[in-house]
């Protein structure tokens, strides 16, 4: 059993305890297995981490300093919710830009001017 943050939480995953607003209301109960929708609930109603079965995770580098293209990869998941937000997409695009030429140049490369 481990507990992880919230996004770090893959579909498959089994929880060992269940996951509790801070109120106390049970949002999904033990032995309950993760699926996309149900952790996308769970973002939504504020839920932080969770404990779940099984081995624990390598969390080296995933929650302290994950790679540049990572993270502009996970910009695609973190806002799926403003697809019709322009103002968002450009936060986006930006965001996309500043990690790849992050990734550019911790890699040896040259930054794009």
């Amino acid at each position: 059993m481990q507990k992880i943050p919230i996004n770090l939480a893959q579909p498959g995953m089994v929880l060992e305890k269940p996951a509790v607003k801070e109120n106390g209301q049970v949002l999904l109960a033990a032995g309950a297995t993760l699926t996309e929708g149900i952790i996308s609930q769970l973002e939504k109603k504020g839920i932080k981490t969770i404990v779940v079965q099984g081995e624990p995770l390598d969390m080296e580098g995933l929650t302290s300093n994950p790679s540049f293209e990572k993270r502009a990869e996970r910009l695609e998941h973190l806002f799926r919710y403003y697809q019709n937000d322009p103002v968002m997409q450009k936060i986006k695009k930006f965001l996309q830009y500043y990690f790849r030429q992050k990734a550019l140049i911790s890699a040896g490369g040259q930054k794009d001017s």
